[in-house]
């Protein structure tokens, strides 16, 4: 998929690249035999490109690219990508973050604060990219100014909130979720970040159970993510050159054996005067 775009080059828009996919130049190898015999920095940027995806260095890409058009970097760099989510006490500078959830092909993995946070960087080192909802203003930041400013400096980053807002598609995580009926069926889905910090508290006061419950919850955040990268690299692909590259499906885990405590959920409810579905 990469291979057939060109916005990443100089002097190419995206209006310039669908005026060359319009006329047959549908490729790096096209676009270079198209171009002009003086075409000197467009030629050497096309050897770059072809030497950076050997190199698998998916933030070269992303950095010349908006950040609405990370999508395309999905389908060369999906075996290489971890989803991640991380919940946190708040959003003031004093908050910290509690869990960070991480899915990639080896399957769900849940770090927690004060247990195995600190092993965090250097698992996150092996990735090309990292797919995130809101990530770049909120889970990178954090995750950089308590684990260090260098966490995820070699992974590109593709966040889907802004890739799906370049879809017509604007709110939270759950609402995208609900309008394109990807969301989750478990009675955690009427909890919210509110509630993850409630249940970090009460996991911190001695419930045993709530810290399960938290690490859920997170799962159940980051198992849909691929789903909603998927169907972003699918939509905006329609029309182009890139419609005709397949997405190899992302491996979904089976989350149904991490615990969770359906009376905790019943609780925080009732507190917050919300009604849940029947818990499974």
């Amino acid at each position: 998929m990469l291979e057939h775009s060109f916005i990443h080059l100089p002097e190419i828009d995206s209006t310039t690249e669908e005026e060359l996919w319009s006329r047959g130049v549908t490729s790096w190898d096209l676009l270079e035999q198209d171009a002009a015999g003086n075409a000197t920095e467009l030629r050497e940027a096309l050897a770059m490109s072809r030497e950076r995806l050997a190199a698998r260095d998916a933030v070269y890409f992303a950095d010349l690219m908006s950040p609405h058009d990370t999508w395309r970097l999905y389908s060369e760099f999906r075996s290489e990508t971890a989803f991640l989510d991380i919940e946190t006490t708040g959003l003031g500078h004093s908050a910290y973050t509690t869990i960070c959830g991480v899915l990639d092909n080896a399957g769900f993995r849940a770090y927690a604060r004060g247990d195995e946070m600190d092993l965090l960087p250097e698992y996150l080192e092996q990735f090309k990219l990292v797919v995130t909802f809101n990530g770049k203003s909120f889970d990178v930041p954090f995750l950089r100014r308590e684990l260090g400013a260098g966490v995820l400096r070699r992974a590109a980053h593709m966040d889907l909130m802004l890739v799906l807002r370049r879809l017509g598609l604007k709110g939270g995580l759950k609402l995208i979720e609900r309008s394109l009926g990807v969301g989750r069926p478990s009675s955690l889905s009427t909890l919210d970040g509110r509630d993850a910090i409630t249940l970090w508290s009460m996991s911190q006061e001695g419930e045993p159970e709530a810290l399960d419950t938290l690490i859920r919850y997170n799962a159940e955040d980051v198992l849909v993510l691929p789903r909603l990268a998927a169907i972003a690299v699918r939509d905006h692909a329609i029309g182009t050159p890139m419609s005709e590259c397949p997405v190899q499906e992302f491996p979904e885990p089976d989350i149904s054996m991490l615990p969770f405590d359906p009376s905790i959920v019943h609780h925080l409810a009732s507190i917050r005067g919300k009604t849940t579905a029947a818990v499974q």
